[in-house]
Order: structure tokens, then C-alpha cells, then sequence
């Protein structure tokens, strides 16, 4: 699915973000977990199932379109804080999820993985069927992995 807008209508990026956040808790639910919107630093979403919880920080992303050499893409800025910025880590939270907002799609990333401040993704990775159900999964391998070390 793909969502437009036109610049008549363009939201602030306060309210993409937020619509972010409810589109990857739909997507949670989804997917087989309960979740809470949380009001936290760096925590957007709690979800948990059965006894195991996840911390979630959910980033969102417009499509750039195509500007010279520069393919279409998201591009997610991960990093938080004002001038230094710092990426998260698993003290912080156990899962980045990057939502593209045309696409109405996201795509998990345990943060124990991430190294950069930001990331370009392809518009094609979201055109995928099963790309949040993998990539969530791939993600909660991970936390599992870190957890039991």
C-alpha cells in the first residue's frame, strides 16, 4: 500500500512520527504481541507475550524522491540528542523500528545491531509481503541471543 501527500496537505513531522508509532503498534499487534503506547525517552512501544517484554523506538521516514544521482529512498536518522547526536543502545531499548510512511510499512532492527546514525532504505524493501513479519522475528533472535548471552 502506498500513501501520498500532497505539500497542500503536508503534516508536521510531529504528526508523521506519532503516525508512526500507531502504524508499528498495528503492526505488533499483528504480528501476535499486546502493546502499550508508552510516553517515554527513547521508548515509543512496550510489547510483551506471555512473560517476555520488548522496548521499542520507533523512527518514521518520508520518501525523497529522486534528486540527481540520488535514488528514491527513506532515510532514517537514528541518533537522539540535540548537537552530539548518540545512537541507542540495548540499555535504552531492544528494537529500532523504521516505518515508511507512504508505504505504511515498517521494517525491525535490533538496536543491538546498529552502529550508525542513520540509515537510507530502499522504497523496494517495504514493497516486500513479508518483510516486518522477518525482520521483526530476526530482531526478537537477537534480544534472545543478547538476553541469554
Amino acid at each position: 500500500m502506498f500513501c501520498g501527500f500532497t505539500k497542500k496537505h503536508k503534516m508536521s513531522e510531529t504528526t508523521i512520527g506519532l503516525t508512526g508509532e500507531y502504524y508499528a503498534a498495528g503492526i505488533v499487534l499483528s504480528l501476535g504481541w499486546r502493546v502499550s503506547m508508552c510516553q517515554q525517552d527513547r521508548v515509543d512501544l512496550l510489547a510483551w507475550k506471555d512473560d517476555e517484554f520488548i522496548r521499542i523506538q520507533v523512527k518514521t521516514a518520508s520518501l525523497l524522491l529522486q534528486k540527481g544521482k540520488r535514488l528514491p529512498s527513506y532515510h532514517f536518522q537514528f541518533g537522539h540528542g540535540r548537537k552530539n547526536k548518540i545512537i541507542g543502545s540495548v540499555r535504552d531499548y531492544d528494537i529500532l523500528c523504521c516505518v515508511g510512511y507512504q508505504h505504511r510499512k515498517a521494517v525491525f532492527l535490533p538496536i543491538s545491531e546498529v552502529q550508525q546514525k542513520s540509515k537510507r532504505m530502499s522504497p523496494q524493501l517495504f514493497d516486500e509481503d513479508k518483510t516486518e513479519f522477518y525482520s521483526f522475528n530476526k530482531s526478537l533472535a537477537a534480544i534472545r541471543r543478547h538476553r541469554n548471552g
